[in-house]
């Protein structure tokens, strides 16, 4: 059984990349880049990943997900969104948002993170990556190493 203060700290507990974010191909129109961290003081392991899709660069996501060491089974802690197209039944896609789980649904076996909040953090993939490696707290050294912050320029493919 888990509670939200769990579930918090295993958010908030510093982490260490222990596998580089590398590309996996593309699913279903998005790309998808993997990469797995472990807590500082080595008690906890986690995979995060980032999608994008090819064709609408405003949707995205970028999540932790927690892989327990002594029960089987994985899930996904918070996830950071991008705009996927506002729907009537789905208001939320309208804007950017986080997910995030809460120790109800886990104790429950919901694997879904259902509890949504709006959020001004980011506009971007690259801005939602910067507040997710913050907000996650990965180590200062493995943010810079891993995940650069964009450097403004302009970049042309040729």
């Amino acid at each position: 059984m888990y509670t939200d203060i769990e579930i918090n700290e295993l958010i908030k507990c510093p982490k260490k990349v222990i596998d580089h974010p590398r590309d996996i191909g593309i699913n279903r129109g998005s790309s998808k880049k993997i990469f797995t961290m472990e807590s500082s003081n080595r008690q906890y392991y986690f995979t995060g990943f980032i999608t994008q899709n090819r064709f609408f660069q405003e949707n995205f996501s970028v999540g932790l997900i927690y892989v327990p060491k002594d029960v089987k089974g994985k899930f996904c802690l918070i996830r950071c969104n991008g705009l996927h197209g506002e729907v009537k039944e789905i208001p939320h896609h309208s804007f950017f948002h986080i997910h995030q789980t809460k120790a109800i649904d886990i104790n429950n076996g919901i694997k879904v993170e259902k509890h949504i909040e709006k959020t001004e953090e980011y506009s971007t993939l690259e801005g939602a990556i910067q507040f997710f490696i913050n907000h996650i707290n990965i180590i200062p050294e493995h943010c810079s190493k891993f995940f650069p912050p964009p450097s403004g320029q302009i970049e042309f493919e040729f």
